[in-house]
């Protein structure tokens, strides 16, 4: 395990470097056709949650968790982001898939791939994954019934523009802001609460390459820091 799990639950504490996500560094070349590749080929909306308005109930949206239905103020029918699974559609986004080669990663293990396209006031509400909803400490923390992911998962995000004005990622307590075209984190994400949010007025393009470690992929993160180029 590489990162400590699961997270304090205090929002006024300072998350270190390192501790429950970290910046590997940078990937280094172009990619530019791969993201209109990606976008030609159509990425599709993922709404936090598909609100079924002829029943009461909330209806679970595909690929992510049920709102939280303590919690009145959401909105669930909001587009978090539009995406493609690009290891679906081989050879449209090459220089995708040399990234993807790079990080190593298990891949006798399931290994997503998405192309992730946050559109202007799109949002990605605070959240675990494998959680309903606002997680709250008494959720995770000493709870027996919480289900951990195994250890060798791992989550990589990898920002493929420059940053705009407005645009945000949260993890834990620690916020990004300001990166350039290729800036790669990575974080243990079933544990550790995230969010995303567009307020800029550009798309913003990501990959999010989600799987199962290797003794390389541990070993790229660990000898990796901010400084670091990934040239491919």
């Amino acid at each position: 395990m590489i990162f400590k799990q699961p997270w304090h639950f205090d929002k006024f504490r300072v998350d270190e470097d390192g501790e429950y996500v970290k910046c590997i560094g940078h990937f280094v070349g172009d990619w530019s056709a791969d993201i209109d590749a990606a976008r030609a080929v159509g990425v599709q909306d993922q709404p936090y949650n598909k609100q079924d308005y002829g029943h009461a109930a909330n209806v679970k949206s595909k690929d992510h968790v049920e709102e939280d239905k303590e919690n009145p103020d959401g909105k669930p029918e909001a587009v978090m982001f539009r995406k493609i699974n690009f290891d679906k559609h081989p050879g449209t986004c090459p220089t995708f898939e040399k990234i993807v080669d790079r990080l190593q990663m298990n891949t006798e293990k399931k290994l997503t791939q998405k192309f992730n396209d946050q559109f202007p006031n799109d949002q990605l509400m605070w959240h675990i994954d494998n959680l309903p909803g606002n997680p709250r400490p008494e959720r995770v923390l000493d709870n027996p019934n919480f289900k951990y992911q195994e250890e060798d998962k791992i989550r990589f995000l990898i920002m493929l523009e420059d940053w705009e004005p407005g645009q945000v990622l949260q993890f834990g307590n620690k916020i990004f802001s300001q990166w350039k075209a290729g800036m790669a984190i990575c974080w243990e994400w079933s544990t550790l609460p995230h969010l995303t949010w567009n307020g800029s007025w550009r798309k913003r393009p990501a990959l999010q390459i989600t799987g199962s470690m290797t003794e390389e992929t541990i070993k790229l993160i660990n000898e990796s820091d901010v400084f670091t180029q990934h040239v491919i």
